[in-house]
């Protein structure tokens, strides 16, 4: 008698194992990436067109394959990497499973070339939905060419989740950066839409930090550390790294990509003060481990680990942050501090009184020198006329109602008293301000802007450098003129009328910072997230004193807001004490 349970299909069960390894095209290209590597490439490019989805292609020079093993790989669990259970706790490769290729190949059309050291000639595959069509003999060069084209047409459900050409192409540059800050040492280069985004020489983990990001390596604090348990190298950001998203956080363990929320907050907590509220440090950290003392084989993606000792690791990599940032100065040591005692105390000792010291003299002006004055000058904008309020009325503001306002005062510059229509309100000033912007720019209101009368350059690192490019028209319509400037900077000819010129073209980036969160964790629209983003740093901000002028052009644009009393977040603008609420607080 027959049973109810059977076989699946070889073609079945890969599409199935695909769902686990193949989440989008980004998976891919870490797969195929990290093979070229286990390879001994020295030198691997990446071809990637419409976010991957298309087509993705990894060409690298490592050792190649014969036509048995050409043919071989693309079955499930076909491996070079390990031969026993015992040997998952001494992986020195990245790749051991023997499903990425099978999974791919299920999902897609592929083709393949490839020669090793000990062939004349080398081999072309061709596999369409895991069925291999043709296997030939071809003329190429030692190494392997893998080509993935039309990724998960024959799964057209699973390829309807797929997001934006734009967001796959960000998650597939996320995954090229963190191999090529694994393996310094090795050549990369990253072509999209045949246009070179990327292209990095071989060479020390630093210069690739600095290629990678544009950051100053000055900037750059060294860890490293020996202990028995695990070894610890790399580099921290000093401070001023500090953005408000984690996107520049980087943990590996035995050169493989690991997310691990605890060993990162290990990072952060060494900081500690150093930090502003809402920020996080950069970091390039590497921890090298005994593979009998780590998990890789948790998930097929392999970004999670479990170490045998995870406590000991945490106080140690917590220790190894701070003892680093301190002997960089970042954080004063006790020893730092006792030397900085006795230089004040000998300077006291060492002090001469100024004779010529008259308590009754008026103060001489302060003379600046020719450089400040310069400085200045190059930080001010080309304004037409005088302007004597930052709220001053274009034709573009808002229109405005009459409206009843009474007893203006600021506390601490950040919060605005007024009797506004009878009732006592309290007014929180920069999100006040953020939602009058918003909503101007929602009105598709132009923008009036400012021109520099000596534009400024601002570096990116690639990625920021790719999203600016993707969102250049949309940044421009707010009231900014930027433009693209050489390799790896953007020039800024105008900033948007409402910035002070002391806010300069670091508001960019903070834009970029802002965008990414609303856009990624909050999942709203490109244009909304960037218009958010743009109001939150243009708007004026806690501390700023204002005249009584301002506070009611303030309030009064507020009132003439669609929404007022809570921004698009929800969180509150104003608060209102009527008699009631009052008298509650004297029951």
């Amino acid at each position: 008698m027959a049973g109810i349970i059977h076989l699946l299909p070889e073609g079945t069960a890969n599409q199935i194992a695909a769902g686990e390894v193949v989440q989008r095209p980004a998976s891919v290209v870490k797969e195929l990436v990290e093979n070229a590597v286990d390879a001994g490439a020295t030198t691997i490019k990446l071809f990637i067109k419409n976010g991957g989805c298309t087509h993705i292609q990894v060409d690298d020079n490592g050792t190649g394959m014969n036509a048995f093993d050409a043919r071989m790989c693309w079955e499930r669990h076909a491996t070079s990497k390990i031969t026993k259970a015992e040997d998952l706790y001494n992986l020195h490769t990245l790749g051991f499973r023997g499903e990425a290729l099978a999974s791919i190949a299920s999902v897609s059309e592929v083709e393949m070339r490839t020669k090793n050291e000990s062939e004349s000639v080398g081999t072309r595959i061709v596999i369409n939905a895991g069925k291999l069509e043709i296997q030939e003999n071809v003329a190429t060069t030692q190494g392997t060419s893998i080509a993935v084209k039309n990724l998960f047409y024959n799964i057209p459900a699973r390829k309807n989740f797929l997001k934006s050409i734009t967001v796959e192409t960000k998650h597939i540059f996320e995954e090229f950066q963190r191999i090529a800050l694994a393996y310094p040492a090795v050549s990369f280069e990253f072509t999209n839409q045949d246009k070179i985004l990327s292209k990095l020489r071989g060479g020390t983990l630093k210069n690739r930090i600095a290629d990678l990001f544009n950051v100053q390596e000055s900037e750059l604090i060294e860890a490293n550390e020996q202990t028995e348990i695990v070894s610890f190298t790399g580099y921290m950001g000093s401070p001023k790294l500090a953005k408000r998203t984690r996107g520049m956080q980087y943990l590996f363990a035995n050169g493989r990509y690991i997310k691990d929320h605890y060993l990162s907050h290990a990072i952060s907590s060494a900081y500690g003060r150093l930090l502003e509220e809402g920020t996080h440090p950069f970091y390039v950290l590497f921890l090298d481990v005994d593979p009998a003392k780590i998990d890789v084989n948790i998930h097929p993606t392999k970004h999670e680990v479990k170490f045998e000792d995870g406590r000991h690791v945490y106080t140690l990599l917590n220790s190894v942050v701070k003892k680093s940032l301190g002997v960089h100065m970042v954080i004063p040591t006790s020893t730092q501090l006792y030397n900085a005692n006795y230089e004040n105390q000998n300077s006291l000792k060492t002090t001469q009184p100024n004779i010529r010291f008259n308590p009754f003299e008026a103060p001489k002006p302060r003379i600046t020198s020719s450089w400040e004055q310069l400085d200045e000058l190059l930080s001010t904008p080309v304004v037409p006329v005088f302007q004597a309020s930052i709220f001053s009325h274009t034709e573009t503001t808002l229109p405005q109602n009459e409206i009843d306002i009474q007893d203006l005062f600021q506390v601490d510059n950040a919060y605005i008293i007024a009797k506004i229509e009878g009732e006592l309100c309290i007014i929180n000033q920069h999100r006040a301000h953020a939602q009058i912007l918003v909503e101007r720019y929602n009105d598709n209101q132009v923008v009036a802007s400012q021109q520099l009368l000596f534009p400024r350059t601002l570096e990116l690192s690639k990625l920021d450098l790719n999203l600016y490019f993707e969102m250049q028209d949309e940044i421009n319509t707010l009231g900014f003129d930027t433009s693209e400037f050489g390799k790896n900077a953007i020039i800024i000819n105008g900033l948007p009328s409402e910035l002070s010129k002391t806010d300069g073209a670091e508001v960019i980036i903070q834009i970029l910072e802002d965008f990414k969160t609303n856009f990624q964790e909050l999942k709203i629209g490109k244009k909304e997230a960037l218009r958010q983003a743009t109001a939150k740093n243009a708007a004026i901000k806690a501390g700023k004193a204002l005249t009584q002028v301002e506070m009611k052009t303030l309030i009064t644009d507020l009132m003439n807001c669609k929404q007022s009393a809570t921004n698009e977040s929800g969180n509150t603008i104003i608060v209102k004490l009527t008699k009631t609420s009052l008298e509650r607080f004297f029951q």
